[in-house]
């Protein structure tokens, strides 16, 4: 079994101005407006550290053995707060007994998670446990398969250009759409967070086909299996508003 997982994020203005600018009695939006202008200037990218990073949503497609998408989900939309969305992420991770799947996952994903159950306190034994198999081995995807790691053939060949949206479009899908990572901070002010779920959704089904695409690529499912598979999974692309994979009619058409 596999379960494809995606965040979105906030950063923490607050822990920001506390960290970064103590003594200096800046509003935390003026602390945040300046370190991200000085993040600009020195990097070219106003992309903030993961330590500032606190998960606002996350969802979860569940995949069976045959590889086909049964559901799709975001976490902890009952009595939601940030602390229960990282509380219940970690519990279904420490009895989940499949391969985690993730693109870009161990670079930022996990790290963020794993600051989140620093703060709230989480205990998450199994994620941490030293070995092969554990789900932070740098080079073992029995437990935590990143796409991203996969691809870039664990960094050798550095990065991707265009990320996962060109990979996304490479392979038919129809990648970013209305939304994307940089707007979700902005979104979140302006208490949209039903559409910073729903793109966190999207982004684990477009994941989900380019998890299926490397599964044929890599010979753990032949191409009977990944057409099955693909076509039967076709209704996700549907519900998120995108347009099925090419070669197959719409959901309900023959």
């Amino acid at each position: 079994m596999f379960a494809i997982f995606d965040i979105e994020t906030r950063v923490d203005k607050r822990l920001l101005n506390q960290a970064m600018c103590a003594g200096e009695d800046l509003t935390d939006e003026d602390a945040f407006q300046r370190f991200r202008e000085e993040l600009q200037a020195r990097r070219g990218s106003d992309f903030f550290p993961l330590s500032l990073h606190i998960p606002i949503s996350i969802a979860i497609g569940d995949v069976g053995a045959d590889h086909v998408l049964r559901s799709v989900e975001s976490l902890a939309l009952d009595g939601y707060s940030e602390e229960a969305l990282a509380r219940e992420f970690w519990a279904r991770a420490e009895r989940f007994a499949g391969c985690l799947v993730t693109f870009n996952g161990r670079r930022f994903d996990f790290p963020v998670l794993e600051l989140a159950a620093l703060r709230y306190g989480i205990a998450a034994p199994a994620h941490f446990a030293e070995g092969s198999t554990s789900a932070r081995a740098r080079y073992s995807s029995e437990r935590h398969l990143d796409l991203f790691d996969y691809l870039t053939n664990f960094g050798a060949s550095g990065g991707i250009r265009g990320g996962m949206d060109l990979l996304l479009k490479m392979i038919g899908l129809p990648g970013k759409m209305e939304v994307d990572g940089s707007q979700v901070q902005e979104l979140y002010e302006q208490g949209r967070l039903d559409e910073i779920h729903r793109y966190c959704r999207n982004d684990v089904v477009q994941t989900y086909f380019l998890f299926l695409r490397v599964e044929l690529m890599r010979g753990r499912i032949d191409d009977a299996a990944y057409r099955l598979a693909r076509e039967t999974s076709a209704r996700f692309l549907a519900e998120v508003g995108a347009p099925p994979p090419p070669g197959e009619p719409p959901p309900g058409q023959t």
